[in-house]
């Protein structure tokens, strides 16, 4: 005797609306052999309705999330240059460390006392804007002058090698495979320094 189930545990939730909309239009159409109770079917089309709002409302905030991200980095960036400019113009003028220290700015470390590499933080990660991609955002890491990545899939122990970028605490992966859950973890570096990883977040790419 054959039976049905409920499969929808495990998809994403583009998957999970598609799904259940198929699955109304089945249940309403003119060729269903078995009928549903109605007050049920409308319960069943206005959560469909109630999760395709919810989820086009994440998507929207997910975007003005990432435009805050990098308006708030390059706001950040300019920052930097301006402080390193002064720094600079100071460094010109005077090397007396009393006179130094009456700017507001820490007197430099001797070499080979460098700042270490934090590990990276607040990883995040998210369905990008095209097919194959994640979004993954993070906190920047003090001295370091860029980051690297790593993938491994279903579970957080395989992992390959998927790029580096500079300081910037955002980055995109691409042509990765549709309904695929990814791991994804992040060190910074400096030179040949290397902080130690990220602790790994997980995101599934939408189809």
């Amino acid at each position: 005797m054959g039976r049905i189930k409920s499969d929808l545990k495990g998809k994403n939730v583009d998957e999970e609306i598609q799904a259940t909309k198929n699955r109304y239009a089945a249940l309403s159409g003119s060729e269903v052999k078995v009928t549903v109770d109605a007050a049920k079917l409308t319960a069943y089309q206005n959560a469909i309705s109630a999760l395709e709002a919810k989820e086009s409302a994440v998507s929207v905030t997910r975007d003005k999330q990432r435009q805050a991200i990098s308006e708030r980095d390059d706001a950040r960036d300019a920052l930097e240059k301006i402080d390193v400019s002064i720094v600079d113009e100071i460094n010109g003028k005077s090397s007396d460390v009393n006179v130094l220290l009456t700017t507001g700015y820490p007197i430099a470390s001797e070499k080979g006392s460098a700042v270490p590499i934090d590990q990276v933080t607040n990883l995040s990660a998210a369905i990008g804007d095209e097919p194959g991609e994640l979004d993954i955002n993070f906190d920047r890491v003090k001295a370091a002058t860029g980051y690297e990545f790593q993938l491994s899939v279903d579970t957080p122990e395989a992992w390959t090698n998927a790029g580096a970028t500079g300081k910037t605490s955002k980055f995109t992966f691409t042509a990765l495979t549709a309904g695929k859950k990814y791991w994804i973890r992040v060190r910074a570096f400096r030179g040949e320094e290397k902080g130690s990883w990220s602790n790994p977040v997980s995101a599934t790419v939408a189809h």
